[in-house]
């Protein structure tokens, strides 16, 4: 299947949609018995999503049964927006910004788990940073992608951990690519790196303080695929049908760099040479609700969202 991105609306008009759809996609009676003829699975070209290509290029989806297009997205802030506008069906997201959603009313379920934090998410420092723990960050300026998401939550977390506020550090949010320099011109004192970018980091000489998840965060559910409610309820085949794909997909490619450096090449800008060197994401498609029960918990927190939520509203 020729892999293309589909067009995906403005701020603005992705915001309408948002609001528009609030109620027409809220629960409804689907029986489960209406069936999509084609799935469109939207995915952040990153190595983390081997899992949807791989489903795809291996025959996985079509052994299923299903009709599968794969549809490219700008990652971040755009993956909810963009599936509450139909521009696909189920997406990857990162657990913080969905439960976020969810708690704001947005009718959105878990589809299936994928990565979970590991060695391939990173806190660097220049290299001769006075910075030699997560304790020493103490007063200093934190480069995250986005503040209500899960690297503030784990941030947060492992400052606590280590005996400081939570507010201990400035959360300044960039884009993952621009943060390097931000680093190199002193704009920020540490950033948060996940792979392709923390080896890159690494390459240009910036020094591991340590891992992002870890301590009382290790292992803790990073990003899966989600969808509305209202599409789960008139394709439940379906959806067990992807949930079953990729999950053998990321059992496949566990560990296996050979196959990864042959595929994320295909559908991202990252080359093999880079791929080589990468920590390779920790894959589970299995959903952890206890687990996503304690990001919800610590979501509030850290005043991500503004009352308790329950995770289990939205497990399949």
């Amino acid at each position: 299947m020729t892999l293309r991105p589909r067009r995906t609306g403005t701020a603005a008009a992705a915001t309408i949609a948002l609001t528009l759809l609030l109620s027409a996609c809220g629960g409804g009676d689907g029986d489960g018995d209406a069936a999509a003829e084609t799935v469109q699975i939207g995915y952040f070209p990153l190595v983390h999503t081997a899992t949807a290509v791989e489903a795809d290029e291996a025959g996985l989806f079509e052994d299923a049964g299903l009709d599968v297009e794969l549809v490219a997205t700008a990652g971040g802030a755009q993956a909810i927006p963009g599936l509450m506008a139909g521009d696909y069906d189920v997406t990857y997201a990162n657990y913080t910004s969905a439960i976020l959603a969810a708690q704001q009313g947005l009718p959105i379920v878990f589809v299936a788990g994928n990565d979970v934090g590991a060695s391939d998410h990173g806190i660097f420092v220049a290299a001769d940073s006075p910075i030699q723990e997560v304790a020493d960050l103490d007063g200093a300026t934190f480069a995250v992608n986005n503040l209500q998401n899960i690297g503030t939550v784990a941030i947060k977390a492992q400052l606590e951990d280590a005996g400081l506020d939570a507010d201990a550090v400035s959360l300044v949010e960039m884009p993952y690519p621009d943060m390097q320099a931000a680093l190199d011109r002193g704009d920020v004192d540490a950033i948060w790196q996940v792979e392709p970018f923390q080896a890159s980091a690494t390459a240009a000489g910036l020094r591991k303080v340590d891992d992002l998840f870890s301590g009382p965060v290790e292992g803790m559910p990073v990003a899966g695929w989600i969808t509305t409610k209202q599409f789960a309820q008139e394709n439940a085949d379906a959806i067990d049908d992807i949930r079953t794909a990729l999950a053998d997909s990321a059992e496949q490619l566990d560990g296996d760099r050979e196959r990864l450096v042959e595929l994320v090449p295909t559908y991202t800008q990252v080359p093999a040479e880079v791929v080589e060197q990468v920590e390779l994401p920790s894959w589970d498609a299995e959903l952890d609700e206890e687990a996503l029960q304690r990001t919800a918990d610590l979501m509030l927190e850290y005043g991500i969202i503004d009352d308790s939520f329950d995770v289990a509203s939205m497990m399949p």
